[in-house]
């Protein structure tokens, strides 16, 4: 027996034996802010555990043998936690190799840069860092490989799960739409419905497919397995930024190409992202409901939790006092102590907390080393660690607070307030490419430390103050309303989409350009550069780099080069996300901001005096929209021609089209009204200069 042992031990693997994986340990965007100021989402805990715990342990038990985890932001933190787990142990069936890259601004650029390297030598799993599944990978991989002998321009094989619109763990963020052939599986047609919902289907896939199946009833798990020359693909198409992007470029250049993506479907095992608030929220409850066993907290590895009726989890060193009542749908981790009479549903705790008497949770997150005093009311919200609640608080739902926040006593936090202790990495805000990035890292350091509190947000002994984001730090631009976050009961409809909607009694309507109602490409489209355009903004993200994101959504979606200077202008006037600037001074304080910020991207895309010209009209339909822009639009105009990004010209040309305009609009007339100063001041500068002439 032992003789056999030693002969395992000395196999030598070849290269295609050995199954390779990908982890993005970045999420790219600004969904879980403000706490991903402080830590990645790789590293939040899902039931007491990283969420990057279960993206390993599910590789390693699918038979992965060597991951690389390529980290961006808080790339030192992730690769701290890796290197003292388990999975770099000797006894780790896996070999991690962590990869750092701190300015990298997209997943295609973090593929580009392992192709650089040449590290993938084999097929290989491509997942996000907050990855949880419990299906059968190994399934996967052979079934790709098996194919890749049949069809030598196989690259790639996405699993999808068979949900239906309204399952809870879909996200409508990630709704798609996908088109495949009956017998082969292979992808014809990859959408992402607008809110239209309304597509066009080519004709060709009709004519060229006898048999085809039309899915909108799937779950994106974002599980793929790759070809080998998969990261060969993304470094010569540096238009492909997402795995979204690869996928419609391939299925774009098919014909030219000659590439081909397969589909491999799931539907009584588990696999999915925790790519927002929404599917945070859900799968934390799939776990408790036993959906991803074996990854289950009775499960866990180095701790010991006791399984009950109604999904009760205890950890063997939690202490309950008299009278607590653990009603269903309970984690509590080690070290923790509920008071007297206290009341938990539908909630997880963790470790080393302190929860008082007479305290009401429900539906909440409370992370680890947290405080909640007697008699506080806790429903659906998010304790971040180190928070501390005094007595006789009520946190309404949809509260976050996050790291070391302390509330009270006896205050009110209304419902979707996000509460933090740390400023934002820049005088705007904190968002962006990946959550907290800063090429300074020096001036990050000195920022994220400045520490504030306002008694009127966190009570008269709390710590901490209200997360506004992209505000200007202005003195007259308190009035800032920042979204809710409306869990209820039985409803799982949370958007954290990039329009970033408020109150619907406070948030105007967003602005619309001619006939884009129905134009489903275009309005995916415009979503996307929405999201580069505000993440340049907040996080002074160098121009090329996001001109290299505009670029490639523009390809991905076939749009003509003329309307970009239109919806560039139109993301820059809808401002900043999550945040309603109704007061015109607000709105300018942001716009000079993002002009300065993004003057050569502005020049690079309205060269032309019809490209300016049209960039004037959009900013026109926008204010004729809101008043808030209506108010300031003179001076916009008056902002763009001295930071010569438009000339004299395209706005003669644009208000001279504007005049001959017949029957104008009541808000036509009032935009010629209001710019009439304007074209007096450019008239009057010409004639002084040609008189001196």
């Amino acid at each position: 027996m032992s003789k056999k042992g030693k002969k395992t031990g000395t196999i030598k693997w070849d290269t295609e034996d050995v199954i390779q994986a990908v982890v993005i340990a970045d999420s790219f965007n600004f969904r879980f802010l403000p706490i991903t100021m402080e830590k990645p989402r790789a590293l939040l805990p899902l039931i007491n555990r990283p969420l990057i715990d279960y993206t390993v342990e599910f590789l390693a038990v699918s038979g992965v043998q060597e991951i690389f985890v390529y980290c961006c932001a808080h790339a030192d933190q992730i690769k701290a936690y890796l290197e003292s787990s388990r999975w770099n142990k000797s006894t780790s069936p896996v070999k991690l190799r962590i990869i750092v890259s701190e300015n990298c601004p997209s997943v295609g650029n973090a593929l580009r840069d392992i192709d650089s390297q040449s590290l993938i030598r084999s097929h290989f799993v491509l997942v996000s860092g907050d990855l949880v599944a419990n299906m059968e990978l190994k399934e996967v991989i052979d079934q790709h490989k098996e194919r890749c002998k049949v069809d030598k321009l196989a690259v790639m094989t996405s699993v999808y799960k068979k949900a239906s619109p309204d399952h809870r763990t879909r996200s409508k963020e990630d709704n798609i739409l996908i088109v495949t052939n009956a017998q082969d599986k292979r992808l014809l047609y990859c959408a992402k419905p607008s809110v239209k919902k309304r597509l066009a289907i080519p004709v060709s896939i009709f004519e060229e497919n006898s048999d085809i199946d039309l899915h909108y009833d799937v779950l994106d798990c974002h599980v793929t397995v790759c070809s080998p020359q998969v990261p060969q693909l993304f470094s010569d198409n540096f238009d492909y930024q997402t795995r979204y992007h690869f996928i419609r470029g391939i299925l774009v250049s098919e014909e030219i190409m000659g590439n081909h993506i397969y589909t491999h479907f799931i539907s009584d095992q588990y696999a999915a992202r925790v790519s927002n608030l929404h599917t945070y929220d859900a799968i934390n409850k799939d776990v408790i409901h036993r959906w991803v066993y074996p990854l289950v907290p009775d499960n866990a590895p180095g701790e010991k939790y006791s399984y009950g009726r109604h999904n009760i989890y205890l950890n063997t060193n939690v202490t309950l006092e008299r009278g607590v009542v653990l009603q269903e749908d309970v984690v509590i981790g080690p070290g923790t102590c509920v008071g007297t009479d206290s009341q938990v549903t539908h909630s997880s705790i963790g470790r080393d907390c302190r929860v008082g008497k007479n305290v009401r949770i429900e539906g909440s997150y409370i992370w680890d080393n947290v405080v909640i005093e007697d008699n506080c009311e806790v429903s659906r919200c998010i304790l971040c660690d180190g928070t501390c609640v005094k007595a006789n608080v009520k946190l309404q739902p949809g509260c976050i607070l996050s790291y070391g926040v302390v509330v009270g006593p006896d205050f009110t936090v209304a419902a979707g307030t996000r509460l933090t202790t740390k400023h934002p990495t820049t005088s705007i805000s904190d968002s962006g490419w990946g959550d907290d990035e800063e090429t300074d890292t020096s001036k990050r350091k000195e920022s994220i430390e400045l520490v504030d509190t306002v008694p009127e947000e966190v009570g008269l002994e709390g710590r901490g103050f209200i997360w506004r984001p992209l505000q200007d730090q202005d003195e007259d631009s308190d009035d800032i309303r920042v979204e809710k976050w409306p869990f209820s009961e039985g409803s799982y409809a949370i958007s954290e989409s990039s329009r970033g909607a408020s109150s619907p009694s406070h948030s105007p309507e967003p602005l619309l350009l001619d006939g884009e109602e129905g134009d489903a490409d275009t309005m995916i489209f415009y979503n996307e550069i929405l999201d580069s355009i505000r993440s340049g903004i907040a996080e002074l993200v160098p121009n090329e780099n996001t001109k290299l994101m505009i670029n490639a959504s523009k390809h991905a979606y076939n749009i003509p080069i003329q309307e970009l200077p239109g919806l560039i202008i139109k993301a820059v006037l809808e401002g900043p996300v999550n945040t309603t600037l109704e007061q015109p001074g607000e709105l300018l304080t942001y716009v000079k901001n993002a002009v300065s910020h993004l003057e050569s991207l502005l020049q690079h895309y309205m060269k032309s005096t019809e490209a300016q010209a049209n960039a004037l009209q959009v900013a026109a339909d926008c204010a004729t929209q809101q008043q808030n822009i209506m108010a300031i639009f003179p001076k916009i105009v008056l902002l763009l021609y001295n930071a010569e990004i438009v000339e004299e010209a395209a706005i003669m040309q644009w208000h001279s089209e504007l005049v001959v305009e017949p029957d104008p609009s009541p808000k036509k007339l009032e935009v010629l009204t209001a710019i009439s100063p304007v074209i007096e001041w450019l008239k009057n500068a010409e004639e002084e200069s040609s008189s001196s002439d």
